[in-house]
């Protein structure tokens, strides 16, 4: 079974030109949520995805994962409502140095900041039943720092999340995406269960649970260029000249009279 992992940072209808890539208007967030009910997903957690893994528990038919970067206060406001209209569960990953305060750590490579959820906000979170994982203290990337460091990164995150929310947390997003063997490694030894990166192609049960892959997901994803992610990997920027070529042959055909019926408005074909 191929599980797509959505990777999601601001939901906002303030996109800010540098990070437009990893923002979505709220309006398209909701017209995505949408087509995922239409089309049969389900969401599952993480939790849930390893107790497949262990034969505890069926995958259902089409399960799909939907994950948040940083804990931004407007993604949080903004996903919940939508989220919970649809009946979908979520993952969202803290930086846990952070919390209350504003994302400082985007500042060399954006320019820009956001305010981060504070404590009671991440407590709703889990109490509502969405999963909270950890997303390090401070938002490195490990693959470039000492190992002590990183080890520290990972185990004081998860220790600050656990002493906040009074339960294990078994699930992490490694920053930037940015991980090797060592952080890998590191993370088992942090206690860890699963790990997701930015690879974009599908997760599948055999994948090693420490390099779970997903698809970000922002402004230049049309409607088109996201269904096209969840059945072939792929967002081709040119989707429209595609379509009646090798990726109408890969989409089952309920997809492809949706497609037709919504996204290139045709009769037919």
């Amino acid at each position: 079974v191929k599980i797509p992992i959505l990777m999601y940072h601001q939901i906002s209808d303030d996109v800010h030109p540098q990070f437009r890539n990893y923002t979505a208007t709220v309006k398209a967030f909701r017209e995505q949520m949408k087509i995922l009910k239409t089309l049969g997903y389900e969401t599952i957690t993480f939790d849930q995805l390893l107790d497949c893994r262990e034969g505890k528990a069926k995958l259902p038919q089409k399960p799909i994962i939907i994950t948040f970067d940083d804990a931004i206060e407007d993604a949080i406001n903004n996903s919940v409502p939508i989220l919970e209209n649809v009946g979908f569960k979520a993952v969202y990953y803290v930086t846990t140095g952070y919390v209350g305060t504003k994302s400082d750590w985007m500042i060399p490579e954006v320019n820009l900041v956001f305010q981060i959820a504070s404590w009671p906000k991440i407590k709703s979170l889990d109490s509502s039943g969405f999963e909270v994982g950890s997303h390090s203290v401070t938002h490195p990337h490990l693959s470039d720092v000492p190992a002590d460091e990183c080890l520290r990164e990972m185990t004081g995150a998860r220790q600050t999340l656990e002493d906040v929310l009074g339960h294990e947390v078994r699930h992490m997003a490694y920053p930037h995406g940015a991980f090797n063997k060592s952080v890998r490694d590191l993370a088992y030894e942090s206690g860890y269960y699963t790990a997701t990166t930015c690879e974009p192609t599908f997760a599948k049960l055999s994948d090693d649970p420490l390099s779970l892959p997903r698809f970000n997901i922002g402004m230049e994803d049309t409607l088109l260029d996201f269904i096209s992610k969840l059945y072939i990997a792929k967002s081709p920027t040119v989707i429209l000249k595609y379509y009646d070529g090798a990726l109408k042959k890969k989409i089952p055909a309920p997809v492809r009279k949706f497609i037709r019926k919504y996204i290139l408005k045709r009769k037919g074909g």
